[in-house]
């Protein structure tokens, strides 16, 4: 029984292949039409060759949609990196152009003034007393001497109230007690007008006149006359208003030259205090 069924199944795979070919022989000869044996071939096979062909193309869409989107997202990374960089190396460039010119104004000061000029860094300032002191980075040992005057390229920033040998505290000219008595701030105008200065709230100073009609405007420079334990000379800041409402003492309101909140570099004027001269004192 085993016997007869394999060769039954060899009898039927031989009449399948003897049926192939002779359709092969039959559709390879050369020809106008197509067989009806092609015909429904194609016929059956149609729904899938289009079946096939929609699944090949929206793979392809895909796989390409794919490629396209990681190539996207790496350029995009490659740029936003490009940006950030050149950010960052503008955000150098004017940081090094302010210093730049920060440090050719404090050159400038120290070529266009008579007075002995030590360099010195704020390595400090007090979130608390932001109108009132900082801290720099020069002391005794440097020469620094209690009172002595700190300015920069503006004008004058105040005096040294005290020292230790590698650091100084500056009572800034926008401190209230600024010129409390001792401190003996003498200012005059260009046109030769003197007075004294007084500190006002807000980070302004008052100036008094010692004539009863000074010749006063707004818009004038102040500056330390000397008459003092300050240097002459020293640029404090403008007449922002005048006050006529007495008739016997004027006044005026003065803005400093100083922008205490932008305080960097800074330099102390070498002048001799009032202890240095009395301890020259014959």
């Amino acid at each position: 029984m085993r016997y007869n069924k394999h060769l039954r199944f060899l009898g039927v795979a031989l009449g399948v292949l003897v049926v192939i070919f002779i359709t092969m022989a039959l559709t390879a000869r050369e020809r106008t039409a197509v067989t009806p044996i092609e015909k429904g071939i194609a016929t059956l096979l149609y729904p899938f060759q289009v079946a096939t062909d929609w699944v090949g193309d929206q793979t392809r869409g895909v796989v390409d949609s794919i490629r396209e989107l990681t190539r996207l997202r790496e350029e995009n990374a490659a740029l936003r990196q490009q940006v950030a960089d050149m950010a960052q190396d503008r955000a150098l460039i004017v940081q090094l152009q302010h210093e730049n010119q920060r440090l050719r104004s404090e050159l400038g000061l120290k070529e266009r003034t008579d007075y002995p000029m030590l360099t010195a860094e704020v390595i400090s300032r007090s979130a608390e007393n932001w109108y009132q002191t900082v801290i720099i980075s020069r002391g005794s040992r440097d020469g620094v001497r209690q009172g002595m005057a700190v300015v920069n390229w503006q004008g004058l920033v105040g005096k040294v109230a005290y020292t230790t040998p590698y650091s100084s505290t500056v009572q800034l000219v926008s401190d209230a007690g600024f010129s409390q008595a001792g401190f003996g701030a003498g200012a005059k105008l260009p046109n030769g007008e003197q007075g004294v200065l007084e500190t006002v709230e807000g980070g302004y100073l008052r100036m008094r006149f010692w004539s009863t009609d000074p010749s006063v405007a707004v818009g004038l420079p102040v500056y330390t006359s000397g008459q003092g334990i300050l240097p002459a000379d020293l640029l404090v800041g403008w007449i922002d208003e005048v006050d006529t409402s007495s008739s016997f003492t004027k006044y005026a309101i003065v803005r400093p030259a100083v922008d205490v909140h932008k305080l960097e570099v800074v330099q102390v004027v070498l002048t001799p205090t009032d202890d240095d001269r009395g301890s020259n004192a014959p």
